[in-house]
């Protein structure tokens, strides 16, 4: 997407292009458009930590510089950015959830005082849309209370389907029950609301897809940085689960330094690595196998000249989203919504296949000629415009308007 303006391409067929009214003025008077009124959205998110919580944060800062938009962020008093949500022109709030899994289920007793503790917020910011940034376990059972007020209800759905090997995934049927109640519902890809209408669990005439916005979790680089004179370092980065193919990253840098190629590889996040790691570190890796702080995230993507992703499959990508965010170009499997997000040879890498001999094919291109590199990120800078939080605040809002 090159443009703020809503992609037709990307929503339902029936939905129209934004359109920004001029208000008439006396005939006496200079010609001066009229200040659009400000929508009053509630943004709701109930985790506790990843890339929904730097999304939420990020989506906030965008929202306070934007002049149609009076803004609530609500946010779990767990979340591990509220005091960085704090620091912004009053506009967040924390509510009680819960701290770990078990209290998913056995702290439910706070579910009547946490409605009410919603809705009374809602009410003193006179909040005209809720949108839910991601459905929360308790997201099902708390949703009609919000909407029995006649507030337009919007859930923005990461996933139509859950993921490989995601133990969160027994929850996924449950969590869409939210969005069957949604008046609209916002996939981040193409892929996902594919899924969304296949699975008719979300009627197709109110799904309405829209990007992955960008996420800056480091000042974006002004130029290329790697130059062919050093290794080139690799990030691999995120949760470890099956399907981000952790095993394929390993066998992609065996093949590469059997043929003599030097590359620097990290490999940093929480998760189980399945014997990976011996792998990796007598492949001369680093590993950070453990949850990491937006603060080390931020390093590490400094740190690093490009970001490899090896998914069996895929909604989007947070990773991808960080990574294009700080400047890097990514390279990666050919599947689902990454590849709405990295077109190749112009922001990235994609792969012929998802198997570790296509992932290290790509990066020999890259480590054999810099100028390549340089191109690609390069490119990756260009393509920033239209995607960033700003421009997803600017075609949700066309969405919402779309359901008035």
């Amino acid at each position: 997407m090159q443009t703020a303006e809503l992609d037709r391409s990307l929503i339902s067929p029936s939905t129209p292009a934004r359109v920004r009214a001029l208000a008439a003025v006396p005939i006496a008077s200079p010609a001066i458009p009229k200040a659009p009124d400000k929508k009053r959205i509630a943004f709701l998110y109930l985790g506790r930590r990843g890339g929904i919580a730097r999304l939420a944060y990020e989506l906030a800062v965008a929202a306070t510089r934007h002049h149609q938009i009076d803004p609530l962020f609500v946010v779990s008093d767990s979340n591990e950015l509220f005091g960085l949500m704090q620091t912004l022109p009053g506009i967040a709030r924390s509510v009680k959830t819960f701290e770990s899994s078990v209290g998913a289920l056995t702290q439910t007793y706070r579910i009547p005082s946490l409605v009410q503790r919603l809705n009374a917020a809602f009410d003193d910011h006179r909040t005209e849309t809720i949108a839910v940034l991601a459905s929360h376990v308790w997201s099902p059972l708390i949703a009609p209370f919000l909407r029995t007020t006649g507030r337009r209800y919007v859930v923005v759905v990461h996933d139509a389907d859950p993921h490989p090997g995601d133990v969160t995934g027994l929850a996924h049927g449950w969590l869409l029950r939210e969005a069957a109640q949604a008046d609209l519902v916002i996939a981040l890809s193409r892929a996902v609301a594919a899924g969304l209408s296949t699975s008719r669990r979300v009627p197709s005439d109110r799904i309405v897809t829209l990007f992955h916005p960008l996420l800056t979790y480091t000042e974006k680089r002004s130029g290329a940085v790697w130059d062919g004179e050093r290794p080139l370092r690799l990030l691999f980065f995120g949760r470890m689960m099956a399907y981000k193919g952790l095993g394929i990253f390993t066998k992609a840098i065996e093949l590469l330094r059997a043929q003599g190629l030097l590359v620097e590889a990290t490999v940093a996040g929480d998760g189980q690595m399945n014997g990976q790691r011996e792998k990796l570190e007598a492949l001369g890796a680093t590993v950070i196998n453990r949850w990491l702080l937006d603060r080390e995230l931020s390093q590490l993507l400094q740190a690093h000249d490009a970001v490899v992703l090896t998914h069996a499959e895929a909604s989007q990508s947070g990773c991808a989203a960080a990574a294009l965010g700080a400047g890097l170009p990514v390279i990666t499997t050919p599947v689902g919504g990454i590849m709405e997000q990295i077109a190749h040879e112009a922001n990235g890498l994609v792969a012929d296949r998802v198997d570790a001999a296509a992932i290290a094919d790509q990066i020999k291109r890259m480590v054999n000629n810099p100028t390549l590199y340089r191109e690609l990120a390069q490119g990756v800078l260009r393509q920033r415009h239209g995607r960033e939080a700003r421009d997803f605040l600017d075609n949700m809002l066309d969405a919402i308007s779309w359901t008035n």
